[in-house]
């Protein structure tokens, strides 16, 4: 059969068909040119057929044909797809490595050049250092080769695209980062984020006791993105937000494993007139209340600690909801009344200091949470009117210990028998 009649045989669906299938089988562009060449030529033997016939029958059909010939017109305009578009990401197959580049492969009968330079936002001496033969990379379509000057391609602006995104993400989601410290200079330092130079101001660094900004340079650290404007490559972080935020997991994770009745050395940071406020580490500050201070009656905290001293405290409560803890000074020491008989035995003078008076006599404080009782009648070995006659509060006394009563808490005193044995 002659080529005429082939095509007079294949309407308009059929070519389509045949168009349809070439672009799915993604045919080389060569082959895209010929069948191009056959739909051309189809084409131009339809327009002269139409010459040729009669004018009635052009007339009734013409507008049938012209809505063909439109069709086919838009098929082809259709069938060539453009390979490359400038700005777009598009993957490609690493096919050769070179000793300044790499060929890839994008999908197309010729192969395109990639210079080292290109590869990688940081220097690189050899394309080995970033890819092998076989890797699929993505490439950002720096030129589509349109006007003639050839298609280019660069792995390293795609990452540069790829990596202000990623960046743009964790800054909305407020997820951290991670640096490298490149350099110190005025007012901070400079970090380089996988080829992305950041700014970390000194007020964010959190430094320490002892360091510097120099004594970071070369260090890997993480970071909060306080700040990102791809439009003037601006991008500020904070080391200060990790560190507060790694505080405070470490100060949940120790309430946690915090006991009650757990004794924990501490520092006194702060002392009020209700309590002393003490530091037990992982950033975990309890409350001692003034009335856990002491087993003995209720001084000022002053008289008891001070700034800055080392003391042990017992965990009396610890409240996860609100982070609070509450500790006892006291409870860190024995109960002075489980001891006291070996510690005060009956006939044994003391000293103490007289704390109340009352009409009946005058109570001495004997040691922590110990008191004793001189009657008025056990003042002198003379009558005794008045218990301020013979004591005031504040003055130090001796006295013979003369009854101890553990159950009731109770411990009898004498200045008197002192006083008849001299």
């Amino acid at each position: 059969m002659e080529e005429k009649e082939i095509f007079e045989n294949v309407n308009l669906d059929d070519l389509k068909s045949i168009l349809e299938l070439s672009e799915v089988k993604k045919l080389p562009k060569s082959e895209y040119v010929e069948k191009k060449i056959e739909v051309e030529s189809k084409n131009e033997q339809i327009q002269n057929k139409q010459v040729n016939e009669e004018p009635e029958k052009k007339a009734n059909n013409s507008e049938s044909k012209n809505e063909k010939s439109t069709d086919i017109l838009k098929v082809e305009s259709n069938f060539f797809p453009k390979l490359f578009k400038r700005g777009d990401i598009i993957s490609v197959t690493i096919v050769k490595i070179e000793a300044s580049g790499v060929m890839v492969s994008a999908g197309s009968k010729e192969d395109h050049f990639i210079p080292t330079h290109g590869l990688s936002l940081r220097p690189v001496s050899s394309p080995e250092e970033v890819v092998k033969v076989g890797n699929k990379i993505d490439v950002l379509v720096m030129r589509d080769g349109d006007s003639g000057s050839g298609v280019v391609l660069s792995k390293k602006m795609a990452d540069y695209v790829k990596k202000w995104r990623e960046l743009k993400s964790k800054f909305e989601k407020d997820e951290i980062v991670q640096g490298h410290v490149v350099k110190a200079i005025k007012g901070g330092l400079l970090i380089d984020i996988d080829g992305i130079t950041a700014f970390l101001p000194q007020s964010q660094i959190g430094l320490r006791k002892g360091e510097t900004t120099e004594s970071f340079v070369n260090k890997k650290l993480d970071f909060h993105i306080l700040e990102i404007d791809q439009s003037i490559k601006r991008i500020i972080v904070s080391r200060l937000k990790v560190l507060s935020e790694l505080k405070d997991k470490e100060k949940k994770l120790a309430l946690v494993n915090l006991k009650k009745g757990e004794i924990c050395d501490g520092i006194v940071r702060s002392v009020q007139d209700f309590g002393v406020f003490v530091d037990i580490g992982n950033g975990i500050e309890g409350l001692v209340r003034v009335n856990e201070l002491t087993w003995g009656r209720r001084r000022p905290p002053l008289e008891i600690v001070k700034l800055g001293e080392s003391v042990k405290v017992k965990v009396v409560s610890v409240n996860l909801d609100t982070g609070k803890v509450s500790l006892s000074l006291r409870q860190t020491k024995p109960y002075p009344w489980d001891n006291v008989e070996n510690k005060f035995p009956i006939e044994s003078t003391v000293e103490g200091t007289v704390i109340r008076i009352h009409p009946f006599g005058a109570v001495v404080e004997l040691d922590d949470g110990l008191t004793g009782l001189i009657h008025i009648s056990q003042l002198d070995t003379k009558r005794v009117n008045k218990v301020e006659d013979i004591v005031k509060i504040g003055d130090k006394v001796q006295a013979k210990i003369i009854a101890v009563d553990k159950e009731n808490k109770k411990i009898k005193l004498s200045r008197k028998a002192l006083l008849e044995n001299r």
